[in-house]
């Protein structure tokens, strides 16, 4: 969190000012290595004193080659993430207690590095765009959702306007609130923070969206309920006071995000409820006849996984999934998959590939109806802020043939 990032701040300056007077120290190379990356992960500044402290001393840390193995991972080293995830096997296979989920966690990490080197022998041809600055900020921007005419963008962001202006003491950050952005002759105009009735003083985020922009679904978490999902509907040009969803969607676990099917008659969403197939898993919900949502149902194993699932997005098209998972098959993290609903039956997830995917997470994926453009967020170097909204174009999608009525 926040603070403990600060706490490492301060630590790194004394360790680099001690490495001046002795650089040879394996001590002081681990421990300037982990905080390099406990700062940044993504960074590769870690690397050398990771490489160092090994050097000076195989046995200095017995953890130093699982984090020396993950720094390289999430800069898609996968032949050095490799070696060092190995070297610290061994170590865990010469010990007589070790708890079963950290010889699983690595094992998990070894096979996701050959997925993720596998991938990126056969790259997607796609092409990445900022969204700007009128729709990006300095902070966290994320979570975004789009009209089925591209021309309305809701996200959530952590920006220092949000309702009641507080900072979240867990984190360090500003509350989460949602905006919007209109785009007009093909420019993304500047956000606007939704107010209230949408936005409150505490964390308010985006969780989904109908494909006419009439229904905006909502996340929030301040009373204590684990995370609940609300649903606002637009009259005129005033968005209604967001409605908490029934008993059949909402338990004291955490709901997070929704998407609704073309006709509004199905909904899909993700819980880590209990007696799921994992840690959070995708569920489909059925209105009723008098409008109410029932008849809850988990997606089974095809789509879940016993890691976590999360981000789902039903296409336009009502046979078209994509959603994040930490199974199936990634490349670290969460990666975004689609599968495809053909004869009543749900297909294998396939991993969209890399650079679409990478080996931090990826995770709440939409696309345009003709399936040639996806939204997403991303902390890439040179954004605006921390994380920013992005446009992907992928030119060699196969387009869906389908047609948008709008009046």
């Amino acid at each position: 969190n926040h603070a403990g990032e600060l706490a490492f701040k301060e630590a790194l300056k004394l360790l680099e000012a001690a490495n001046k007077f002795n650089p040879n120290n394996a001590d002081l190379n681990w421990m300037i290595a982990f905080s390099k990356f406990h700062i940044n992960s993504g960074s590769d500044e870690s690397l050398k004193y990771f490489e160092k402290a090994y050097q000076l001393d195989p046995k200095v840390y017995a953890e130093l080659p699982y984090y020396a193995g993950w720094a390289y991972h999430l800069l898609a080293k996968w032949d050095d993430a490799i070696k060092y995830y190995n070297l610290y096997l061994v170590w865990l296979k010469t010990q007589s207690k070790v708890p079963a989920y950290k010889t699983e966690d690595v094992t998990k990490k070894i096979e996701e590095c050959k997925a993720g080197k596998a991938l990126m022998e056969k790259p997607q041809r796609v092409f990445v765009e900022n969204l700007g600055k009128e729709v990006n900020s300095t902070f966290p921007d994320y979570s975004a959702f789009i009209t089925a005419d591209e021309s309305m963008l809701f996200f959530t962001s952590r920006r220092d306007n949000s309702t009641g202006k507080k900072m979240d003491p867990g984190s360090g950050g500003f509350f989460e609130d949602l905006y919007v952005s209109a785009k007009s002759k093909g420019v993304w105009g500047a956000a606007q923070n939704l107010g209230e009735p949408i936005n409150t003083d505490g964390h308010d985020a985006t969780a989904g969206l109908s494909n006419d922009g009439n229904t905006l679904y909502i996340y929030e978490n301040n009373k204590g309920d684990g995370g609940d999902l609300y649903q606002s509907i637009l009259k005129g040009t005033a968005w209604q006071k967001p409605e908490h969803m029934n008993k059949n969607i909402n338990t004291r676990y955490h709901e997070s995000t929704i998407s609704e099917s073309y006709d509004g008659k199905l909904i899909y969403f993700v819980s880590d409820k209990e007696n799921g197939t994992g840690d959070r898993d995708i569920y489909s919900c059925t209105k009723d006849a008098k409008g109410n949502w029932s008849n809850t149902t988990n997606m089974g194993p095809v789509l879940n996984t016993r890691y976590a699932e999360e981000g789902v997005f039903m296409h336009p098209d009502g046979v078209t999934m994509y959603f994040s998972s930490q199974g199936h098959g990634t490349m670290g993290g969460y990666d975004i998959f689609k599968s495809t609903l053909v004869d009543g039956k749900w297909t294998e997830p396939v991993n969209l590939g890399w650079p679409i995917n990478g080996p931090d997470d990826d995770v709440f994926f939409v696309t345009s109806p003709d399936g040639k453009r996806g939204y997403f967020s991303s902390a890439t170097d040179g954004g605006h802020g921390e994380k920013d909204i992005y446009m992907m174009s992928i030119p060699d999608a196969k387009e869906k043939p389908l047609v948008l009525f709008k009046g």
